[in-house]
Order: C-alpha cells, then sequence, then structure tokens
C-alpha cells in the first residue's frame, strides 16, 4: 500500500466524519511548492470528546488508535496519531490553539482536489508564514527551502498584503525578506508586477 493509498483513506473518512480539518505540512508545500520527499500526513482538527469513538470506530480496522492518546490530545489541546501497522506510517492530528493566528489560518483553510479527492488545506500564504515560523524555531533548512519554493511557484496568486501583516506580527520579516532576495525578480514570471511591488 503506498502513501497515496493511505492518505485517500484517511481523506475519505475525515469527510465522512464531518468535522472542521486541515491538511498542512508537507503534502500542502509538494500541492503549492517544488517536488520534494515527504512522509509526513499533518492534519488540523477540531475536534471535542463527542468526536472520539467516531474517530476510533472509523479508523480501528486498518489503523492502530490509541483513545487514551486522543483524549490527552483533546483534553490538552496537543497532539494524537494513528499509525498504519502494515507500512508504519503514521498520520499526525494536532487539535486546533485557541491562539490568534492559528484561528485564522484554520478559518481561512480552501478545499482543494488532491489525488481526486476533495480536501481542505491551508492558503500558500498560510504556508509560507507557517514555515518562516517553523524555521525561525528550528533553524533547520527544510523549512526555509520550502517558503522559498511555494514563493517561487506561487508569486502571482499570493495577497502580499496579508503577508506583510503577519510576518510583522509574528517576527518573521527578516525571514520573509531573506526568501524574495533568494528569488531573482527575473526569474520569476512576472505577468502582473505584484512580486516586484510587493513590501
Amino acid at each position: 500500500m503506498t502513501q497515496q493509498d493511505i492518505f485517500i483513506k484517511v481523506i475519505v473518512q475525515i469527510n465522512n466524519l464531518g468535522f472542521p480539518y486541515m491538511l498542512t505540512g508537507g503534502m500542502v508545500v509538494l500541492f503549492y511548492g517544488k517536488p520534494r520527499t515527504t512522509h509526513d500526513i499533518d492534519i488540523v482538527v477540531e475536534i471535542s470528546e463527542n468526536n472520539i469513538f467516531e474517530i476510533i470506530n472509523s479508523f480501528k480496522e486498518e489503523f492502530y488508535v490509541s483513545e487514551e492518546g486522543i483524549k490527552d490530545a483533546v483534553s490538552h489541546k496537543t497532539m494524537f496519531n494513528i499509525i498504519h501497522p502494515e507500512t508504519g506510517m503514521k498520520i499526525d492530528f494536532w487539535m486546533l490553539k485557541d491562539i490568534p493566528y492559528e484561528k485564522v489560518i484554520f478559518q481561512r483553510r480552501v478545499k482543494k482536489e488532491i489525488f481526486g479527492k476533495e480536501v481542505y488545506i491551508s492558503t500558500p500564504e498560510d504556508t509560507i508564514i507557517r514555515k518562516l515560523l517553523w524555521y525561525k524555531e528550528s533553524d533547520i533548512d527544510k523549512h526555509f527551502n520550502d517558503a522559498l519554493g511555494i514563493f517561487q511557484i506561487q508569486h502571482e496568486n499570493l495577497d502580499y498584503d496579508y503577508i506583510q501583516q503577519w510576518v510583522k506580527e509574528l517576527k518573521v520579516s527578516d525571514i520573509w525578506g531573506k526568501v524574495k532576495e533568494r528569488t531573482p525578480k527575473e526569474s520569476l514570471r512576472l505577468s502582473t508586477g505584484q512580486a516586484e511591488n510587493s513590501p
């Protein structure tokens, strides 16, 4: 069974359960940015104790699911995962936190089609901003390169005022500046001049 097969199984079940969610992480980077290897499936969810047994019943036949792990995640607003025993693949479910920007990201999520399935994912702007934050926190080059790749491919479609607002508020303006510096303007397919005139 491939990563794509497992991804489809998980998304179909989540869509059937009907609680609010948003795909994030490596899969979204692949959707918006440049090809790279990822073994991650990260999903932000807004659930309560009422959803716990629905989740267990939906995944227990093909995945290892810990009831205690889900309860702890819901109670402490952390994360839980389910594991596909045949492949060892892990799907991480992150609780939506009561933090202003995290709520904004979640409210702005958009519906896209991935592997033939409708999926709610974070916007390209928010994916870039989150990658800038992760880079600031971890100093791992992968996060900077992910932000750079998304910018280079999506530059004509980005809301630069929105990005500028949040990178300033979240204190990652310097890293955002480096992303733009690393992209020669002549290499961008400028159709509107938007990237060239962006803050």
